[in-house]
């Protein structure tokens, strides 16, 4: 039912931003958006770190509905530190990362899953990570264009 999408947007590491979009039912959930931003102890462009804060700053939330799919943006490094804030977090939800250029879900074992471009399955799951791209960035740009040279 509740799928939830995270993705990772900086600048060399400077204002860094979370997203975190939900689809329910296959279907955008905005209410339910939320966006971080990475705090001055992440440093530099680590989006594995930034990754972990963000997750581990969410699932303290548990007056916020649980997925029962969470999907990062990224490969294995992405996937280890989702793994990683699961396991301190002792909850078992199923976990998968979308590698971007190949278009490869990757499970939290690192199995490769490669679907057809047709898949109902992979078209989800790349607007999640399309949704959850632009509402990163969007907040990015914002943080950025707040900050003037003086």
């Amino acid at each position: 039912e509740r799928i939830e999408c995270y993705d990772i947007s900086n600048t060399s590491g400077t204002n860094a931003t979370g997203s975190m979009v939900v689809f329910t039912n296959g279907e955008k959930d905005a209410k339910w958006y939320r966006r971080f931003k990475i705090k001055p102890e992440t440093k530099g462009p680590n989006d594995f770190a930034m990754m972990y804060e963000v997750l581990t700053r969410r699932l303290k939330h548990t007056e916020w509905p649980m997925p029962d799919l969470l999907v990062v943006d990224g490969g294995k490094g992405q996937i280890s530190m989702a793994r990683k804030a699961l396991e301190e977090a002792n909850l078992p939800i199923p976990l998968v990362g979308l590698a971007k250029k190949e278009e490869i879900i990757i499970t939290s074992d690192f199995r490769q899953i490669l679907l057809p471009k047709d898949s109902k399955a992979l078209q989800l799951v790349m607007r999640l990570r399309n949704e959850a791209h632009r509402f990163a960035i969007t907040y990015h740009k914002k943080l950025r264009s707040t900050f003037t040279f003086s």
